[in-house]
């Protein structure tokens, strides 16, 4: 698992058990895409494309890269297809929650925000890991289906503080990016970390940071020190950067 880019310019992760190969959401540029997948000595003519939802920061390069590599198949749920045909100009296979792709199982996980979006658990035989970005909030249910990842790469958008003083956004975005329909904040990141890590999981990396209303450090603080106090430790925890690639991480 590496994730190419994460935050509000841009989504793409990749994942992989060796023989299948797919990006989950394609919102950074095609070229970028390539250049990424080359440095994981990837094919991009051999990828598929997950699309968790339709906002151009997640399907933004769908349509070039997909002119580019008509080979590449793109699988979405039935409730973005319209959006995503519309908005990318690219016809997607339109998975059932649960499907196959290639060797690895593909399972969706319905999660609140203002458009229909998913989260994706990815299995194979050995293994899973997840990617739970753009959420509002993250349910029972939604931990239930993360239980047991190696890695969960879930959002944690903003710093409740950071946002109510931006003088830059109006009200009227604050409120949404704080509702239930909108984006994980801080405090409620940690506590479905510590949620997820009483379920099994102990590798997070933290996803779509607010480059206006977070910081790194800040992120990955909060979230350890909640882990610490509910008597979590040895978990690691990273954030995903928006102009950098993460390292490799591999479960087994």
């Amino acid at each position: 698992m590496c994730c190419l880019a994460s935050g509000s310019k841009g989504n793409c992760c990749f994942v992989s058990d060796g023989e299948t190969n797919l990006l989950i959401d394609l919102g950074i540029t095609a070229q970028r895409a390539e250049k990424c997948l080359a440095a994981l000595g990837v094919d991009p003519d051999g990828v598929s494309v997950v699309v968790t939802h339709s906002h151009s920061d997640h399907i933004g390069g769908l349509k070039v890269f997909c002119k580019r590599h008509p080979s590449v198949r793109v699988h979405c749920q039935r409730e973005s297809a319209g959006e995503i045909i519309s908005r990318a100009g690219v016809i997607p296979t339109v998975d059932a929650r649960a499907a196959e792709i290639g060797g690895l199982t593909v399972n969706a996980v319905p999660v609140p925000h203002d458009v229909p979006c998913f989260g994706y658990v990815v299995r194979n035989h050995t293994a899973s890991v997840a990617v739970v970005t753009d959420v509002g909030a993250v349910t029972d249910g939604t931990l239930d289906a993360l239980g047991g990842c190696g890695i969960v790469m879930i959002e944690a958008n903003h710093e409740p503080d950071l946002l109510r003083a931006n003088r830059r956004y109006s009200p009227m975005l604050k409120a949404r990016i704080a509702s239930y329909r909108g984006h994980l904040s801080n405090p409620d990141c940690a506590a479905a970390c510590v949620g997820l890590a009483g379920r099994g999981v102990r590798n997070f990396i933290l996803a779509h940071l607010s480059e206006d209303n977070n910081d790194p450090t800040l992120a990955v603080s909060e979230v350890c020190a909640c882990l610490n106090k509910s008597g979590y430790f040895g978990v690691n925890v990273t954030a995903a950067e928006q102009d950098a690639m993460t390292g490799v991480y591999e479960v087994c």
